[in-house]
């Protein structure tokens, strides 16, 4: 009975979760427009992703994240951003060595702040980071959910695009950190680490 109810209650925590995650998206993505951003910028990125905690690192190593990140300018130096990666990796189980797979899946809503203005724009800022974990092994399937806090700086310079539309062409480098402890399973471990990051798009 107590297991059927810590059940339910972990369900509901993950659900609760997942809906502010959504209001987020929805209140991010359209209450911008109408208020009138002074410019949007979409990017696609790919960055190499250390892991924090050294276990993980031993299953699966690092490698490589892919994402996109939509940021929105209202005021001369301080930006709105919602960044979306995704991270598959295979590995081997510690003792038997058998195979296994982990998927990430980070979402992250930030604020940065401009403070260098020229050719080379630099910035730094933070915010929240919600971490969709899945992993698969002969052992079974484990899922888990969860906020952590994050902290980016980097930097970005924008090319004349082509067209009316895509007139400015954006380059961003970035280094990003992120903290989300969970604890699936009973096991609890750091889902986060660090990324190295190069982002390419365009400022309409």
């Amino acid at each position: 009975m107590n297991l059927l109810k810590s059940k339910s209650n972990k369900y509901s925590r993950v659900l609760s979760t997942s809906l502010y995650l959504a209001i987020i998206w929805l209140l991010f993505l359209f209450i911008p427009f109408p208020l009138g951003a002074k410019s949007i910028r979409l990017e696609i990125n790919s960055a190499f992703f250390y892991p924090s905690e050294k276990a993980f690192r031993e299953i699966y190593g690092q490698g490589l994240k892919y994402g996109l990140d939509l940021s929105l300018s209202f005021w001369k130096k301080l930006e709105f951003h919602l960044e979306s990666n995704y991270f598959v990796k295979k590995g081997k189980l510690t003792f038997s060595k058998e195979d296994t797979k982990l998927k990430l899946v980070p979402l992250s809503l930030n604020v940065r702040w401009l403070f260098l203005q020229r050719r080379l724009n630099l910035y730094g800022g933070g915010g929240l980071t919600y971490i969709f974990f899945e992993e698969k092994n002969p052992l079974g399937k484990v899922k888990a959910n969860k906020i952590g806090p994050m902290a980016k700086i980097g930097c970005f310079t924008r090319l004349k695009g082509w067209g009316k539309l895509f007139k400015t062409f954006v380059i961003n480098a970035y280094l990003s950190y992120h903290y989300c402890p969970m604890q699936p399973a009973q096991i609890k471990f750091d889902a986060g680490g660090i990324d190295f990051g190069l982002g390419l798009g365009f400022e309409f």
